[in-house]
């Protein structure tokens, strides 16, 4: 199958995927559910479309459009007043902004944010190389001896780790330093985008484009790239400079905290 015969299919099948969620969506709701009055019994069960339009504050006509799956286009707030009406769970907002093909939010956190004691046990726990926590502004809640020790990254003290990979010991620690900022410049771009309408981000990125010419010029690059296993070479305090593979790993559905972990290629403790 070539690229477009390819893409023509991926589209076609999300529209059928964006049908299926919405009827499915619809059908599990009941007038009463969402404070409508009914007459006498129903053919079918669920809300008919003409009512999610009501809530929605669209036309009965756009709705159907819409969960037909036909090629319009949809602002984000549409899809939110249409995620309201159905009454979606934040992570079902989300997919169907995937649906739609529109940018997705990432979701919020459901659940309470464990507490920054909770996270300093998690880099603490057998990990063989630094570790830290990261939410999603990058800003380190934990870290473990060796990352304080190594990389000079600490928890709950305002360290941010994109600002700190440009201005601070963190970043000269790094033999391949121009490799790792640029890659990480990409993934904190890719992050923001997922979040467009939360101004910390740009706040972040404008302070340090200000700071430091090696950042203004990566960010001017545009790059996006995914977070992803990473070879990385680290000088210790001592001199000795030390192969790792940064891997990272979500800590919840709403990526809302990373954790970071330089993993070193022998399985066994490393002193800083």
């Amino acid at each position: 199958m070539d690229a477009t015969l390819s893409r023509t299919h991926g589209k076609l099948k999300r529209r059928s995927e964006l049908t299926h969620f919405l009827r499915t969506r619809r059908a599990g709701l009941s007038p009463a559910d969402v404070g409508l009055a009914t007459r006498g019994q129903r053919a079918r069960v669920g809300l008919r479309r003409e009512e999610v339009a009501v809530l929605a504050g669209v036309s009965a006509s756009w709705y159907a459009w819409l969960e037909q799956g036909r090629p319009i286009r949809v602002s984000d707030g549409v899809l939110d007043a249409v995620s309201r009406a159905l009454r979606l769970t934040e992570l079902e907002r989300v997919h169907l902004y995937r649906l739609a093909e529109a940018n997705p939010p990432l979701p919020a956190s459901g659940a309470e944010a464990p507490t920054a004691g909770v996270y300093q046990r998690v880099v603490d726990a057998q990990l063989l190389g630094p570790s830290c926590v990261i939410d999603r502004h990058w800003e380190v809640l934990a870290a473990n001896q060796l990352a304080a020790d190594v990389l000079g990254l600490t928890g709950g003290t305002g360290h941010n780790f994109l600002t700190s990979l440009f201005t601070e010991a963190h970043g000269e620690r790094y033999r391949d330093l121009p490799r790792v900022a640029r890659q990480m410049t990409a993934r904190f771009r890719l992050q923001a985008s997922y979040a467009a309408d939360d101004p910390r981000y740009e706040r972040i990125a404008d302070q340090l484009v200000q700071r430091d010419q090696r950042f203004a010029a990566l960010w001017n690059r545009h790059e996006v790239a995914e977070f992803e296993p990473t070879p990385v070479e680290v000088t210790h305090p001592d001199g000795d400079v030390r192969s790792y593979v940064l891997f990272t790993m979500d800590l919840d559905e709403a990526a809302s905290t990373r954790l970071l972990v330089y993993l070193p290629p022998q399985a066994a403790p490393l002193a800083a």
